[in-house]
């Protein structure tokens, strides 16, 4: 039986607010090839964590990025193991003229936005031997597309469920980042909104102040830059 990896990498991208008093506005992409299907290769031996890197470094020209193992899926004649890659659009210095970078989103828990196109899915509930087990159906006739969602799909929520006890948010931003950059990613992630000052005090003790500041807009002070800290031993929660 035939072996794949496939890795849908999740890259945080941002595009200028109109409102000049209100940060960047952050954007999720996802890494696709010429006929708009994430990365995969046949596993043929080797390390696979390993194999996989290599191949998505030599199409962005980086290996600045977070790579993880999620989950296997099975289907008629081959076995997809598959990996979710995390990074920020800072690191990607030389990307490979055959892939593009596409729009990705969740919105309602019931509706992928992928390459500006919407499809529809639903959530189901199974138990089993004591159990809940997940599982998504979406509507796509297109078998092809529907297993390539299906698969980002799965790394998203994994992401999502993670982002309270896991340092992935920190994954998506660049080397240095404001505040207001963590919050909007969390809120991007979560598709939620939360309060400024409470989640401010939840969070500034994963973040190591540096010597950076943010270019000032016209009429307003710039903001202090931070840098990743993460505390051994602790858990996440907020």
């Amino acid at each position: 039986m035939k072996v794949n990896l496939v890795c849908p990498m999740f890259i945080l991208d941002s595009k200028k607010n109109e409102n000049i008093r209100k940060n960047d506005i952050k954007l999720l992409k996802i890494l696709t090839d010429k006929n708009n299907e994430i990365p995969k290769l046949e596993y043929t031996g080797g390390d696979l964590k390993e194999t996989i890197r290599d191949y998505l470094s030599n199409i962005i020209g980086t290996k600045l990025f977070h790579l993880q193992q999620a989950f296997t899926l099975e289907y008629d004649n081959e076995i997809n193991i598959i990996y979710t890659a995390v990074t920020n659009i800072e690191n990607i210095k030389k990307k490979d003229e055959n892939y593009n970078l596409v729009d990705f989103s969740i919105e309602n828990n019931d509706t992928i936005i992928f390459d500006n196109t919407s499809y529809k899915y639903k959530t189901k509930e199974k138990i089993e031997n004591n159990n809940i087990e997940y599982f998504h159906e979406i509507k796509v006739e297109d078998k092809t597309i529907k297993n390539m969602l299906l698969e980002i799909l799965i790394c998203y929520k994994q992401i999502r469920n993670s982002i309270d006890n896991t340092d992935i948010m920190f994954k998506f931003l660049p080397k240095t980042f404001t505040l207001e950059d963590v919050r909007l990613v969390y809120e991007l992630i979560k598709d939620t909104t939360v309060d400024k000052s409470n989640f401010r005090k939840k969070i500034i003790k994963y973040c190591e102040k540096t010597s950076e500041q943010t270019i000032e807009k016209t009429g307003f002070r710039p903001s202090e830059k931070y840098s990743f800290k993460p505390l051994e031993g602790d858990i996440w929660l907020w």
